[in-house]
């Protein structure tokens, strides 16, 4: 039954791309201005192909997509991301489409988990290297991946059920040596708290301020960062489907989505890499299983996992506090509030901005800014955080402005070389250990530290 379910999801989104590529709109045409004509052409006849060649005729259609991926993946390393034109983006997304398309078809009758795990790899990749642009997209994928979940599911069912009927065969384990067996506690629900600090400049915190009083205090001339209590406690994910349950976000994400992974310590060290891996390998390897190493630990950091897995989106609601209004402003920083001394610029985005951070204790956002007001939700676990005023700037020693860095800090803020930053010592700060619960407000331009304790789950919410 799930199999022409998906024959039929695969026919309505060839039968949309095609529509696209007729090009009967000036913003269609616009949107591929940058690909050549003979890429355009070579896509168009693949998507008409598709559904009127024989089966033996589709791998050669999967090699000209897959092409066609691979070309449009050249194209977006050749920008940076902010500046990679939406032609190429485009491209990568509707030749991702028809490359797993051809994948489906190809393994319609066949109980390969692992060709159905590459089909979800295939659209997971179109979300994260692009975002998915275009007229329903999102949903196209959204729908091919849930159809190949269902999939994936009834196979497990079957390789569960003739697991089950191997075992009743097998002799029954006597007492004794059950009782040998040791008992293994799973990691996933043991908290390990790591190397706590000393609190010496605790954040002011308060109980759930009235929105004109939050209003108020983000938009005065200097607002500061502090702490509100009881406010998120009702969200399912810290109640009735805890996140702290890993077994369960596992579940909820789906173990074979594809997401970007962090390997390193921090982002500002040589070691520190990224990789594409799958949800399952993240967690069980990576979150569950950490090991006290630099440069093993892991961190999906800063990603817009709600809009890949919308379904994750039911276990949390985006506070109040980030839909009140705001205005640009541009701020002088430095001890006399000098605009020479530099300045901090906030522009609102159009909508909020989600991000998730999840990892094992030890992971670490060095010491940087953010250009937008930020609500930070703590989830799982804790976090030490230690934030600056920009006021302190002169003395945090930010790489150069010109560069990728130049909204982080130079200094390792718990273990200082003060040889080389001597003025860090008197720098002034605030901190604290943010816990399951609470919300952390800090204003744009504020410098901030973070390291999680334990295992850890925070939701960003720039605003």
């Amino acid at each position: 039954m799930a199999s022409f379910s998906i024959k039929k999801v695969c026919n309505s989104v060839i039968a949309k791309l095609l529509e696209t590529h007729n090009f009967d709109s000036n913003t269609e045409k616009n949107d591929f201005i940058h690909c050549d004509k003979a890429t355009i052409y070579l896509l168009y006849q693949c998507l008409k192909d598709v559904f009127h060649v024989t089966s033996e005729e589709i791998p050669m259609i999967l090699i000209k997509a897959t092409s066609l991926v691979d070309y449009a993946v050249e194209k977006l390393h050749a920008y940076p991301y902010k500046d990679v034109p939406m032609s190429w983006r485009r491209l990568h997304t509707d030749a991702s489409l028809l490359k797993s398309v051809c994948e489906i078809l190809l393994i319609l009758n066949f109980k390969d988990k692992n060709s159905w795990k590459q089909v979800i790899k295939t659209l997971d990749m179109a979300l994260v290297m692009t975002g998915a642009p275009g007229n329903n997209r999102k949903e196209m994928i959204f729908n091919l991946i849930e159809e190949t979940e269902k999939i994936l599911r009834e196979l497990e069912q079957i390789n569960d059920h003739s697991t089950i009927q191997s075992t009743s065969l097998k002799r029954t384990i006597d007492d004794n040596s059950i009782k040998n067996i040791p008992h293994k506690k799973s990691k996933a629900n043991v908290t390990k708290v790591h190397n706590i600090p000393i609190i010496n400049n605790p954040l002011l915190k308060i109980p759930q301020p009235s929105l004109t009083t939050f209003a108020s205090h983000i938009t005065s001339l200097n607002p500061t960062p502090f702490i509100i209590d009881s406010c998120i406690s009702h969200w399912p994910a810290l109640s009735t489907r805890p996140w702290s349950n890993l077994d369960y976000l596992l579940n909820i994400i789906g173990k074979e989505r594809i997401v970007p992974i962090e390997i390193g310590a921090k982002y500002t060290d040589d070691t520190w890499t990224q990789k594409l891996m799958n949800v399952g390998e993240f967690i069980e390897k990576w979150v569950k299983n950490s090991i006290d190493d630099d440069d093993k630990i892991a961190y999906l950091a800063q990603h817009d996992l709600f809009a890949q897995i919308p379904r994750l989106k039911d276990d949390i609601m985006i506070p109040d506090y980030c839909f009140v209004d705001t205005n640009p402003f541009i701020i002088g920083i430095g001890d006399d509030g000098d605009s020479g001394s530099g300045s901090i610029q906030y522009l609102p985005p159009q909508e909020v901005i989600t991000n998730a951070w999840l990892g094992p204790k030890g992971t670490i956002s060095p010491m940087h800014t953010d250009p937008y007001h930020n609500l930070l939700a703590q989830v799982i676990g804790q976090k030490y955080i230690r934030l600056y005023s920009p006021n302190e700037t002169s003395k945090l020693y930010p790489f150069e402005q010109d560069g990728l860095l130049g909204n982080t800090s130079q200094v390792e803020v718990e273990s200082p070389d003060l040889e080389r930053f001597p003025l860090f010592s008197s720098a002034l700060y605030q901190e604290c250990i943010l816990k399951p619960g609470e919300l952390l407000y800090i204003p744009p331009g504020w410098w901030h530290y973070v390291r999680s304790l334990d295992v850890s789950f925070s939701v960003s919410f720039w605003f």
